[in-house]
C-alpha cells in the first residue's frame, strides 16, 4: 500500500479519514467505506437530528442571523444524504445502498431492510465468499509477517496468498457493475460530510452542548441525546472504513497478483503497520484474531 500515507490525510483524528480523492492512484472509493461508516449508526443519528431541525426546535435551535452557515450546511446534507428517489421505478436509496452491500460482500445492517418486502430481489445472488476469502488473506499475511527474520521453517506461503488475492479481485470486480461504482463513490463523500459535522464546534459544543472534543465520542453522546443507537466500537469501524477502502482498491487495481508482489506487500514495514491496524480493529468488531490464528498455525507445524 505505497499510497497509504497520502490517503490518510486530511483526517479529523487519525482514525476518521477522508475518502480517496480522484487524483490518487487508487482513483475512487470502495463500497466498504460507506458500509463501515453506516454501521456506526451515524446515518440514523443525523437523520433524527435533521428531522428535529425541520419539525421542531426541541433539540436544535438555530437562527439565520448567527447560524446562517450552519443552516446552509445542514440543508445541504439533508438534500444530498437523505434525498428521495425521483423515479417511480427506483426503490428507496437507502435500500439500494444496503442491497449493494449484500451483493458485493454478503453484509447486512442490523435492523435494516435490504430488499422491499416480498420482493423477487430477496433471492438475488450475493458474494457469499467475500468474508471467508478476506479473512484467509489476512491470516496468510500474518504468517508471512511472522516469518520475517526467520531463515528456517517458514510457514508463509506467497503462492497461496497470491491466489487468494486474485480470487478476491475476481469476486469484487465481477460484481462491480450497473450502479455499484456510482453508489460507492457517491456515498463515500456524502457520509464523510456527516463526519465533518462532528468536528463542527459551533454545532456540537455551542448548539447541542456535546462536551467531548473527540469526533467518535461526540457521535456516541449525540446518539444518547437523541436516543438513537450508536455502535460502541465506532472508533474501530471508522478505522476499518478507511483502511479497508484502501486495501480493497489496491487489490482491485493490481493487474496481476504474483507471489512476489503478494510477498512484497506482506513484508513491507509500512504495510505491516497498516495490516496490524486492520487486525486490531477487526478483532474489536468481530472477535476474529488474524495474528492469533497465524501463530496457532505455526504451533501446529
Amino acid at each position: 500500500m505505497k499510497s497509504q500515507k497520502s490517503n490518510l490525510i486530511p483526517s479529523l483524528n487519525n482514525v476518521i479519514n477522508a475518502p480517496i480523492p480522484d487524483t490518487d492512484p487508487l482513483r475512487r472509493n470502495h463500497l466498504i467505506y460507506s458500509y463501515f461508516i453506516e454501521r456506526t449508526g451515524i446515518v440514523e443519528v443525523f437523520r433524527k437530528l435533521f428531522t428535529s431541525f425541520l419539525l421542531d426546535d426541541e433539540i436544535l435551535k438555530l437562527n439565520v442571523q448567527e447560524d446562517s452557515d450552519l443552516i446552509r450546511r445542514i440543508k445541504e446534507n439533508i438534500k444530498e444524504v437523505y434525498s428521495k428517489s425521483s423515479s417511480s421505478i427506483t426503490p428507496d436509496l437507502d435500500k439500494v445502498r444496503r442491497n449493494a452491500y449484500w451483493r458485493l460482500f454478503g453484509y447486512t445492517l442490523k435492523g435494516k431492510v435490504t430488499f422491499p418486502k416480498d420482493s423477487r430481489y430477496s433471492a438475488v445472488s450475493y458474494n457469499a465468499e467475500f468474508n471467508k476469502t478476506f479473512e484467509s488473506i489476512m491470516v496468510h499475511i500474518f504468517q508471512i509477517i511472522l516469518d520475517k527474520g526467520i531463515t528456517l521453517e517458514r510457514l508463509g506461503k506467497a503462492n497461496a496468498l497470491a491466489k487468494l488475492l486474485e480470487n478476491l479481485k475476481r469476486q469484487l470486480v465481477g460484481r462491480t457493475y450497473n450502479t455499484i461504482e456510482d453508489i460507492s463513490q457517491d456515498f463515500a463523500f456524502k457520509f464523510y460530510s456527516l463526519i465533518t459535522l462532528l468536528g463542527d464546534n459551533k454545532l456540537m459544543l455551542d448548539r447541542l452542548s456535546i462536551k467531548s472534543s473527540d469526533p467518535t465520542r461526540r457521535l456516541i453522546e449525540l446518539g444518547e441525546k437523541l436516543k438513537v443507537p450508536v455502535a460502541k466500537e465506532s472508533s474501530y469501524l471508522f478505522l476499518l472504513a478507511s483502511r479497508m477502502n484502501i486495501f480493497l482498491r489496491k487489490v482491485e487495481e493490481e493487474p496481476d497478483w504474483t507471489p512476489q508482489k503478494a510477498k512484497d506487500m506482506a513484508t513491507s514495514d509500512i504495510d505491516e503497520g497498516f495490516f496490524k491496524e486492520i487486525q486490531g480493529a477487526w478483532y474489536q468488531v468481530t472477535g476474529k484474531d488474524f495474528l492469533a490464528e497465524a501463530m496457532k498455525a505455526r504451533r501446529r507445524e
